[in-house]
């Protein structure tokens, strides 16, 4: 199983802010700091916020930051709001469909996956508080 590029940066980003306490990042900063399109991560940024991830704060003295204490942010929740609905393999022209049971067993599979996300919060991933501040 592999994370789009759009999680693997959501996830960036969200150890990123961790690292940083309470104080807000400027997108711009957090995009030369990981060397990150800052469009791309204005995407990312505002769909963080609409899940409820981070809390973004327009115009001068804004920025964006965590929402919730790290402890609180789910990776299974986070990987499950970025990561788009996709099945591991398309059965639709496959003539052994009949005789198969491959999807069922990359189904189980990718809940395994998931269920391992879902024991572990953004606090369980980060080494120390305040560390990233000078990556």
């Amino acid at each position: 199983m592999q994370l789009t590029r759009h999680t693997d940066y959501a996830l960036r980003l969200l150890i990123y802010l961790a690292g940083i306490g309470d104080g807000r990042a400027q997108i711009a900063a957090v995009a030369e700091a990981q060397a990150i399109s800052r469009t791309h991560l204005m995407k990312i940024a505002n769909e963080l916020a609409r899940a409820g991830f981070i809390d973004a704060v327009r115009g001068r003295g804004g920025g964006i930051r965590l929402a919730r204490a790290p402890a609180e942010i789910n990776l299974g929740e986070v990987v499950r709001t970025m990561e788009p609905p996709c099945p591991m393999v398309d059965c639709t022209s496959c003539r052994l469909i009949r005789r198969c049971s491959l999807p069922g067993v990359l189904d189980q599979a990718s809940a395994a996956f998931h269920g391992v996300l879902e024991k572990f919060s953004l606090g369980d991933i980060i080494r120390e508080r305040g560390t990233l501040r000078a990556a």
